[in-house]
């Protein structure tokens, strides 16, 4: 029992750092958070699929964990985040069992601590990212392999089936996130290194371990096949193209200016990772003590690098590593994550060997204690206490104080979004509702208000208030609107302020207020019709703001739509099948060449319910070397993935065209 209590208490102190505040701290949802919960929610109603379309295309383990944890706990921010945290556990107890079978217990139990109290761990392990469970299954694999390279020839039969147990869990790895389609590279690697170091464990562990990356390969040709057959459902491999094209063009400058701000983002101040969404910009990984003894224990285990624990140490960091190597250091605090628990342990070995190296050169005196050892064994305890402490206690400043209340963290995981869902959600206010947004797209805050407000999620429809409004079915309803996104002057008249809620008064967003929306101000135009585009959507009214607008200015115009029949707007397209159209319009000349244009749509198509009232304010930059005069002035709507434009129907039901003639636009004199 005296033995465990550091390890518990290390535990201890871990699961304190992940699980205070969790719901509050990061103060929010990330856009690729919002997604993953989304996709679980998708899971427990069904939708069950292979991989994901969000997040440029996501592998499956997450969001089915996620939906298991929804399914126990609610479907709630809580059962989202806690799925990082039991596996960011388990990762440490992973990460210490192999490490004290591979090294010695005070190294592992050094790593578990240094592990439980930096930074990255941490933040990882409260992010509901699916790169989160990579430490954890990658560790678990390393642990399988290890046991094959490990178990004595003689016992075959066990080294069989840990090899089968090994071949499943790195093929797990792949099903997780893309970082693994280069991490298992460690095993094949350090078989190498025993054909040429050490043979006899070669020759032991080559079948065993080729038989398990085997049955990886088999494993994973379903999700290959996939992607082969779906080739839009994964696009983040694109963020390699720059560097290997640099590469093939015999041109390694771009790779290994990368790598070396990569290696220097674990030490350096000014070169960790600049995402604000996962770190403070810049900051290290490690505080700089800790940082002292990782770069000890690298050059220490490359020292040692004939010893096989210490070789194989230096490959999982490398591999572990090498997304960020080839991309550098933005965002390397999720691509490297599957080194994370190699990471952590080379502090610990720095820290060993400067240890056993002053104790041997260094007559430690006796402070009074029965043995010289006992003395040196309390001293290093004391000296790791104060280690610890220091480092834990910068890691809870930085992340609970520095990142977690910084108005830049809080506007990256859309604070004032949260408090406009929870303000609804307490007000008893009726749907429907509209929110204004910089974000309204269907993979952006619209996963936000699924996850966090499924209840009224359904009945809000999303616009940008700086140039649109929305009426749900033409009647009446309520807006929310942040600074972020003020109500354009001519949209003022349609609604009427009810209140105003104050934030954080040094927020990107320090406040938001509530509308309601007045149809009776739409009245002129209900029952208007200047096109009806496909028996989609019709076009009631088009006016501009202004009677004349001079050359060099932008003039409005305001268009006034009803949503018929929204499914006909345009295809479905990913990530979620739903339409994505805008609205174009364009100023001509005399030869019906297009002197100005205006691509927009404020108030997206997705959202669209038949019946829906739509106003958008169309600013157009007039050219300044325009002429006094009117001209011609059209509009349409088209698909913006293929650029197809949706036919005008005529009273007669055929088409007529692709667009239709509004009011001239009046050029002033300057």
């Amino acid at each position: 029992m005296k033995k465990s209590f550091p390890l518990l208490f290390i535990f201890l102190i871990a699961i304190a750092f992940r699980t205070y505040r969790l719901t509050e701290i990061p103060p929010g949802l990330t856009h690729d958070e919002a997604n993953h919960g989304r996709e679980a929610l998708g899971v427990l109603d069904g939708d069950l699929r292979f991989y994901f379309p969000a997040n440029y295309g996501s592998e499956p383990v997450y969001s089915y964990t996620a939906a298991g944890s929804m399914l126990a706990f609610g479907e709630n921010l809580f059962a989202l985040r806690l799925v990082n945290v039991l596996f960011g556990l388990g990762a440490m107890g992973v990460a210490y069992v192999w490490a004290r079978r591979a090294f010695n217990r005070r190294m592992a139990l050094l790593a578990a601590g240094i592990t439980a109290v930096t930074f990255w761990p941490v933040a990882s392990s409260r992010e509901a990212l699916r790169a989160g469970m990579l430490p954890f299954f990658m560790g678990l694999s390393v642990w399988f392999f290890w046991q094959i390279v490990a178990t004595p020839d003689k016992e075959k039969r066990s080294v069989w089936r840990l090899s089968l147990a090994f071949g499943f869990v790195v093929a797990i790895t792949w099903h997780i996130y893309l970082a693994a389609r280069v991490a298992w590279l460690i095993f094949p690697v350090f078989i190498l290194y025993l054909a040429f170091t050490q043979r006899a464990d070669f020759r032991q562990s080559w079948r065993p371990a080729l038989a398990g990356l085997l049955l990886t390969g088999l494993l994973v040709i379903p999700m290959f096949v996939y992607l082969a057959n779906n080739p839009a459902a994964q696009t983040r491999l694109t963020m390699l193209d720059g560097p290997l094209q640099a590469i093939g063009d015999g041109n390694f400058g771009p790779a290994l200016r990368n790598a070396g701000e990569a290696l220097l983002a674990f030490v350096w101040p000014g070169y960790g990772d600049q995402f604000l969404a996962y770190n403070i910009p810049g900051r290290p990984v490690f505080d700089g003590v800790t940082a002292v003894f990782f770069t000890a224990g690298l050059l220490i285990s490359l020292w040692r690098w004939r010893q096989p624990n210490y070789a194989f140490l230096l490959i999982w960091f490398g591999m572990g590593i090498a997304p960020s190597l080839l991309t550098g250091a933005t965002a390397n605090t999720t691509r490297n994550l599957a080194a994370l628990p190699a990471v952590m342990l080379l502090p610990a070995v720095g820290f060993t060997a400067v240890a056993d190296w002053v104790i041997k050169r260094l007559k430690i005196k006796d402070w009074g204690l029965n043995t010289r050892q006992s003395s040196i064994f309390n001293l290093q305890s004391l000296i790791l206490a104060v280690w610890l402490l220091f480092a834990g206690g910068a890691a809870a400043r930085d992340y609970f104080v520095r990142w977690g209340e910084s108005p830049d963290v809080r506007g990256a995981y859309q604070h004032t979004l949260v408090e406009e869902l929870a303000y609804l959600e307490r007000s008893g206010i009726e749907p429907p509702f509209v929110i204004s947004s910089v974000y309204p797209g269907p993979a952006h805050d619209p996963s936000i208000s699924l996850v966090l407000a499924p209840e009224i999620s359904s009945g809000i429809r999303w616009v940008d208030a700086r140039y649109a409004l929305l009426f749900p079915g033409g009647g009446d309803g309520h807006i929310l609107i942040p600074a972020s996104t003020p109500l354009h002057p001519e949209l003022e008249r349609f609604v009427s302020p009810v209140t105003a809620v104050s934030l954080r008064n040094d927020d990107l967003d320090p406040n938001f207020a509530l509308y309601e929306l007045h149809p009776d101000q739409l009245f002129p135009w209900q029952d208007a019709m200047l096109a009806n585009f496909d028996n989609a959507v019709t076009l009631r009214a088009a006016y501009w703001t202004t009677a004349a607008t001079p050359p060099d200015t932008a003039a409005n115009l305001v268009t006034i739509w009803q949503a018929d029949d929204p499914a006909r707007v345009g295809p479905a397209v990913p990530p979620f099948d739903t339409t994505d159209v805008a609205l174009f319009t364009q100023i001509l000349g005399d030869d019906g060449g297009v002197l100005a244009q205006r691509d927009a749509l404020d108030a997206p198509s997705w959202s669209w319910q038949p019946g829906d009232v739509i106003i958008q304010v169309h600013p157009v930059t007039i050219p300044p070397e325009l002429a006094p005069g009117s001209y011609q002035t059209i509009v349409g709507i088209y698909d913006k993935l293929s650029g197809a434009r949706r036919p005008v129907i005529g009273s007669d039901g055929a088409q007529s065209n692709t667009f239709v003639h509004v009011p001239p636009l009046e050029v002033s004199r300057p």
